[in-house]
C-alpha cells in the first residue's frame, strides 16, 4: 500500500470528493427546484384493424400415422343421470331461551321460542314439525324436516 504522507495526499481528496457527491445528491433531492414542462405535444393514435383468422377443422384420425395401425375409439357409453337438487330446508325463526330442571334430569323443561311463539318442550316432544332431540344447559338439538341443527342458548 501507499506508505506515508503519499497515501494521505491521494486518499483524502478522493475520500472529500465521494462525500461531497453525496451531500451533492441529498441536498438536491430535497430542494423545491422542479423542472417544468414547456413544450406538450399532442399524441394521437390510429385504429388497429383486426385481421379475421383462419378458419380450421380438425380431421378423424383413422390410423396411426407412426406406426400404421388402424385407430378404435373407445365406445362411451352415456349413463343417464338424474339431477336432483337438494332442497334447502328452511328453518323457522328458533330461539333457546332456557330449561327447568328437577332432581332428576328426566324431566327437564326446555324453553323455545318457534315463530315467536313460545313452547315449553320435554325430549322427544314437538310442535310445529320441530322435534326436540337433545338438550343441555347451553344448548338444544332440534330436528326439522329430517334436518338437525343445534341452537345455543341466548344470554
Amino acid at each position: 500500500m501507499l506508505k506515508g504522507k503519499k497515501g494521505i495526499y491521494v486518499l483524502l481528496p478522493l475520500v472529500v470528493f465521494i462525500w461531497g457527491a453525496i451531500i451533492f445528491q441529498v441536498v438536491d433531492a430535497f430542494s423545491d427546484d422542479d423542472p417544468e414542462i414547456t413544450d406538450i405535444t399532442t399524441v394521437s393514435f390510429a385504429k388497429i384493424e383486426a385481421k379475421e383468422r383462419e378458419k380450421f377443422e380438425i380431421s378423424n384420425v383413422e390410423r396411426d400415422p407412426f406406426l400404421g395401425t388402424i385407430y378404435k375409439p373407445k365406445k362411451v357409453v352415456a349413463k343417464p343421470t338424474s339431477i336432483r337438487k337438494k332442497q334447502e330446508v328452511v328453518w323457522p325463526s328458533i330461539q333457546y331461551k332456557g330449561y327447568v330442571a328437577t332432581q332428576n334430569k328426566s324431566a327437564t323443561i326446555f324453553l323455545i321460542e318457534i315463530n315467536g311463539s313460545e313452547q315449553l318442550l320435554k325430549i322427544n316432544d314437538s310442535f310445529a314439525d320441530v322435534k326436540l332431540i337433545k338438550g343441555s344447559s347451553t344448548m338444544v338439538k332440534l330436528r326439522y324436516k329430517g334436518k338437525s341443527k343445534q341452537f345455543q342458548i341466548l344470554n
